[in-house]
């Protein structure tokens, strides 16, 4: 059950969808797009996670719908996340930057309800510019009610 019981489930994949469109139809102008990959950890409880995602360029700002797959065990964990990231300190071989978004929680344990709870995300990384495959890093802290999980991940930019 959601912690915001008068947004429905359909209302939330429906306000997803509708900012997914509007990362793309924004985009849609806009020169730099591409993919990314990630993997990492959630501090919080030490759960692996791998995720993908696009990249739409926008000036020094970059848009990221992007989905993840937490590994728990006796559950399923996923999350859906519409990010987005400003260079704060752009340099010729890499890059630093911060950023925020927001993103569903969804918890699917074996036995119980499924649970999704709607998060804030702020985030903060760098990356190497310099390779095909531009690796970055970066922290994400999800703030929801509760438990407010913190990620490190590491992955690639193409």
């Amino acid at each position: 059950m959601s912690r915001h019981p008068w947004i429905s489930t359909q209302g939330r994949r429906l306000s997803l969808a509708a900012l997914l469109s509007l990362g793309f139809v924004a985009s849609a102008s806009a020169a730099p797009v591409g993919l990314q990959a990630t993997g990492g950890w959630y501090t919080d409880n030490s759960n692996f996670f791998l995720g993908a995602g696009a990249r739409f360029g926008l000036g020094t700002i970059t848009v990221i719908p992007n989905a993840e797959y937490v590994f728990v065990s006796s559950a399923k964990e996923w999350t859906l996340n519409v990010d987005g990231t400003m260079s704060v300190l752009p340099l010729g071989i890499a890059s630093v930057y911060v950023g925020a978004g927001i993103g569903w929680m969804t918890v699917n344990p074996d036995r119980g309800d499924t649970n999704t709870d709607t998060v804030w995300n702020l985030i903060a990384g760098a990356g190497l510019n310099t390779f095909p495959f531009k690796p970055f890093g970066q922290f994400k802290y999800s703030i929801k009610s509760g438990n407010d999980p913190f990620q490190f991940a590491v992955g690639v930019r193409f």
